[in-house]
């Protein structure tokens, strides 16, 4: 694909609405996530997954993954995408789709994409889809499309408040276009792999949800 501004995952976050037809799946209960600099949001579950798949997406499109479906159980076996890492190197490494390539270790055992995805959030949080989409909005932050604000009153506790340039980011809205692209190739090559892929990287991401132990001592 063609040079883009920011990373594919970065522009799959902000304009995922544009991208809804060459969605796998879609979440019937989720939270929305009101996208930067428009009026339009998306069911945030969706979106962080969205972001993800992106990230594995462009790797293959790259040639520095190969993706293919694997199976795992002994009586009750289930399917599951599988990512080998390939000698090509890397043309370009940043935001999410950086830490989706370092967190392949080359281990068949340890290289679902569900697995990767665990280790790219690292630990677990009470909102992990909402951790998805703000490791893109520091990424972007990085990049000069948000800026830092301080908060007011109480809201200072939270830290400053990250803010969209609207200017910067409306004008990447014509690469969204790259993206849709990047997702339909894969979805018309491998029709079988690609819905596993959405439920891999869904099933990864939940997976880091915290969980209350209930245990007493």
């Amino acid at each position: 694909m063609s040079e883009l501004s920011v990373m594919p995952s970065a522009l799959a976050y902000l304009y995922g609405d544009l991208l809804r037809d060459v969605f796998a799946s879609s979440v019937r209960v989720s939270m929305s996530e009101q996208l930067p600099c428009r009026q339009v949001s998306v069911k945030k579950s969706d979106l962080a997954t969205l972001v993800l798949a992106t990230a594995f997406v462009y790797w293959t499109d790259q040639g520095c993954l190969q993706l293919s479906t694997s199976t795992k159980g002994l009586l009750i076996k289930s399917k599951y995408v599988l990512a080998r890492r390939t000698a090509k190197a890397a043309p370009r490494l940043e935001g999410l789709e950086s830490q989706v390539l370092a967190s392949v270790t080359g281990r068949e055992k340890g290289d679902g994409v569900a697995s990767i995805v665990e280790r790219v959030l690292h630990k677990d949080y009470v909102d992990p889809w909402g951790a998805v989409i703000r490791e893109v909005q520091r990424y972007l932050l990085g990049l000069g499309y948000y800026a830092e604000a301080e908060r007011r009153g109480v809201g200072k506790l939270l830290g400053k408040e990250l803010v969209p340039r609207c200017d910067r980011i409306t004008a990447l809205q014509s690469e969204a276009g790259g993206v849709h692209d990047l997702l339909a190739r894969l979805r018309s090559s491998q029709a079988d792999l690609y819905p596993q892929l959405w439920k891999d990287v869904g099933a990864g991401i939940s997976s880091r949800q915290e969980t209350l132990d209930n245990d007493l001592a």
